[in-house]
């Protein structure tokens, strides 16, 4: 499989006669053809051999709150230092001439976070994001930079010359963003300072858009999600909910996949195309191409998930803790970074959930587990795919044992398993 994979990365040829944009519509384009993985391959080089980033901090200070807890010796006042602005560097190819140059921009930290906000409350959701402001270098000012969506280091960016409209000439293939360091250095990033780290990472964007692309990306990932199977299956790793079976045969790999996108997939994005969720799906699996293991490695929620698989940290510390045969990595933070860790966590995830629901169902003494273990008996494989989807989105009280159905109150969990359904219904890895 590995063989394959890279067969088709080597095969992935940009010849963007038709590209897709985030409505489905067909964008025709008269672009030479170029290895865009060897383009890639060249941005994420370039940056990565190229000086740090620059950043600026200012110190602020604030009283303790009454409340706090103190000592005699605690100060009545917290100094701290705080990032104020930071640099991005942009690997550009110029589509005309092949040639990738770097150009470097300031970005003010209060507008990155009023940026962050405005996405997620779909505030500026219309068309080009009016936040951040992408501040050139001297050698930069003759690129004009459009955020046509912001999500930090995998924003959706395009480049212009200064006063012209030549945006479909060049392609941001890469860039280089400043995060904090919450635990040192990882695979795919470098330290700049204490506090900071540097990370290269390819961006969605529709010139990356193709069929060869969607390929790779298929196949890279139907080999990290069945090397994840093999692994666990091979260190014979138990399930919780049933007795004398392996964990790996309480689902198959397709659900895991299916469960990965989703996690990744924008709710109002996903429910709003007419193509059910396509282009969604498709541009997990080009950023999968385009990254490899890096892909989602740095990707959190404002709740605390993380990695590909958006773990929370209790719950992987919990599957650790109770699977141990599965050796998986003991740090929190690396073992949900970790791609190849974090989807063997994924499966350990979903069984250990699918276990609360059993463990409920066992006590054949009692009418009503009965009744539980008679609905939950006439599921198909897909209700209990909709089932586990609903637990990993919620917890296991997302099932309700008495009606035999997924909790329809809680409307992130009904939009997370109509999500899964569209994801599903794509059939992709069919």
């Amino acid at each position: 499989m590995v063989n394959l994979f890279r067969v088709t990365i080597l095969c992935c040829l940009c010849m963007i006669a038709t590209q897709v944009n985030a409505h489905g519509e067909d964008i025709s384009s008269a672009d030479p053809a170029f290895n865009i993985m060897e383009k890639i391959n060249e941005a994420r080089s370039l940056l990565e051999k190229s000086n740090g980033l620059g950043y600026d901090e200012h110190r602020v200070t604030a009283r303790r709150k009454n409340g706090a807890r103190q000592s005699d010796r605690t100060p009545p006042v917290i100094s701290r230092r705080v990032l104020y602005r930071q640099q991005i560097a942009l690997a550009i190819l110029d589509k005309k001439t092949g040639c990738i140059i770097e150009k470097r921009y300031w970005l003010d930290t209060e507008e990155i976070i009023r940026a962050n906000r405005m996405r997620n409350t779909r505030e500026d959701n219309t068309g080009p994001a009016k936040m951040p402001r992408f501040h050139p270098y001297i050698a930069s000012r003759n690129f004009e930079v459009v955020v046509n969506w912001w999500n930090t280091f995998n924003s959706d960016l395009s480049v212009k010359n200064k006063g012209q409209d030549n945006a479909e000439q060049y392609v941001v293939l890469a860039n280089k963003y400043l995060i904090p360091n919450r635990g040192g250095s990882a695979h795919g990033s470098h330290r700049n300072g204490s506090r900071y780290l540097d990370i290269v990472y390819v961006p969605y964007s529709r010139a990356l858009h193709s069929e060869a692309m969607i390929d790779a990306g298929k196949a890279f990932l139907n080999n990290q999600v069945a090397q994840a199977f093999t692994d666990l299956r091979e260190k014979q790793v138990k399930s919780r909910g049933y007795s004398g079976r392996l964990a790996t045969d309480t689902m198959s790999e397709n659900f895991i996949k299916c469960l990965l996108i989703n996690e990744h997939s924008d709710p109002g994005w996903m429910l709003s195309t007419k193509d059910k969720g396509r282009w969604v799906a498709e541009r997990f699996l080009i950023l999968l191409a385009a990254n490899g293991e890096r892909a989602f490695r740095f990707s959190d929620s404002r709740t605390g998930a993380l990695g590909i698989a958006q773990i929370m940290p209790e719950t992987y510390a919990h599957v650790v803790n109770i699977y141990p045969g599965a050796d998986l990595i003991g740090d929190v933070d690396r073992g949900r970074a970790e791609m190849a860790n974090a989807i063997k966590a994924s499966i350990l995830v979903c069984d250990d959930l699918q276990s609360a629901v059993v463990r409920n169902m066992r006590d054949d003494s009692s009418s009503f587990q009965q009744n539980y273990r008679r609905l939950f008996d006439a599921k198909s494989e897909e209700e209990v795919d909709e089932i586990r989807a609903a637990m990993y989105n919620g917890g296991p009280k997302k099932y309700i044992l008495a009606t035999g159905s997924i909790n329809p109150r809680v409307q992130e969990t009904v939009s997370y398993v109509k999500k899964f359904n569209f994801i599903r219904s794509l059939n992709m890895f069919e």
